[in-house]
């Protein structure tokens, strides 16, 4: 089952309010945690990355910006799988970049390295930085 969650949709309570001070948020915003949340994580593609998922049967799935997003960083930042696996279990800064909620996540290194075959089986990232990130 898919699971998504639009990037621009504006929540009525940031999540992030009560732990982050406005010094910090400022900070987030004007490096790349906030360029990836408000302008890069809204280009994934997860609408190719859906397509491998029944849209209502099954387990749901992760929130697929926020994989597609992981990927991408993944990518940009070289890190290993477990490098990954950990900025998305701890860092609240990829927190903030993938628009998820400041609580526990938790994602198995089967988990990510099925989304990374899917995106690398359908040729998702040079989609992703030859179409949408690449000024024409």
């Amino acid at each position: 089952m898919r699971k998504l969650v639009n990037p621009q949709q504006i929540q009525m309570f940031d999540p992030f309010d009560s732990v982050l001070t406005d010094q910090t948020r400022k900070h987030l915003l004007e490096n790349w945690q906030g360029v990836f949340r408000h302008v890069l994580l809204e280009l994934m593609p997860v609408g190719a990355l859906s397509e491998h998922l029944d849209p209502v049967m099954g387990r749901p799935s992760k929130e697929l910006y926020s994989i597609a997003g992981l990927i991408f960083l993944k990518d940009c930042f070289h890190w290993t799988n477990d490098e990954a696996l950990n900025a998305y279990r701890y860092r609240m800064d990829v927190h903030y970049a993938l628009n998820l909620e400041p609580v526990a996540r938790d994602i198995s290194i089967r988990t990510l390295e099925r989304y990374i075959a899917r995106f690398e089986q359908d040729h998702l990232a040079k989609t992703v930085m030859a179409e949408r990130i690449t000024p024409s």
